[in-house]
């Protein structure tokens, strides 16, 4: 019984893990379990901090609560990778190419998701995609419309270790949410420097394209009379 046991609890930190974070029902749906005995293999995993329990917003309803994998849970890197790993990027910033890099790699990563968001309008639709296309590389969760423009949001940095290091895995997937978009994204928040959340903001621009508004009576109206002032 206590083989079971760990070997479910095993199983349903490898699942919050592989998916980048995880609500109850998704673990209890994908493992054959029942939603109150995931619940407190999810609560052990806390207990061992190896797991940790987010709000999520929602671009419509309620929050939901969602459970993402620690630094300690995701798995350290080894120390003699972790040193490399440093020093290439700091050679990376040393030698300006970091610019070119994070092109490539964005470039890669938008096109491998481009026939998801393919044909989507603009505004909320292609939001929509872009942020459903990209939840499988962990680099978005959800989405909210607000004043300034649309808000992309991930409660879970995919790569703290590096995002600690450099800004060029943040930079790379700013321009990959940019190219998938078809316009500039600008990146508000990140998890590394002591934000919930990384969040970026697709400001809300007027469609140059939409046909004009055909002008209401009072509307014209109003125009008559402001030619007729001007004529006098």
């Amino acid at each position: 019984m206590d083989r079971h046991l760990h070997g479910t609890r095993e199983r349903v930190l490898a699942y919050v893990v592989e998916h980048h974070g995880a609500r109850v029902e998704e673990v209890a749906d994908a493992l054959g379990g029942k939603a109150g005995a995931i619940r407190r293999h999810l609560d052990h995993l806390r207990g061992d901090e190896l797991i940790e329990s987010r709000p999520v917003k929602q671009a419509t309803g309620r929050p939901f609560l969602s459970w993402y994998p620690t630094a300690k849970g995701a798995g350290e890197a080894p120390p003699a990778y972790a040193d490399l790993f440093a020093r290439v990027l700091g050679w990376l910033d040393k030698e300006h190419i970091d610019e070119a890099v994070a092109t490539g790699v964005a470039a890669s990563l938008a096109e491998r998701h481009r026939d998801e968001v393919e044909g989507s309008a603009s505004g909320e639709d292609r939001v929509e995609h872009v942020t459903e296309s990209l939840r499988s590389e962990g680099i978005l969760e959800t989405w909210r419309a607000e004043a300034d423009g649309f808000h992309l949001v991930n409660s879970c940095c995919p790569y703290p270790q590096a995002a600690e290091l450099s800004r060029l895995p943040c930079e790379a997937d700013r321009r990959a949410i940019s190219l998938l978009m078809g316009k500039d994204v600008e990146q508000i928040e990140r998890i590394v420097d002591g934000s919930p959340c990384c969040e970026y903001l697709v400001q809300i621009q007027e469609d140059p394209f939409a046909p004009p508004q055909a002008a209401t009576g009072e509307q014209e109206g109003a125009a008559v009379g402001d030619a007729t002032e001007g004529n006098a």
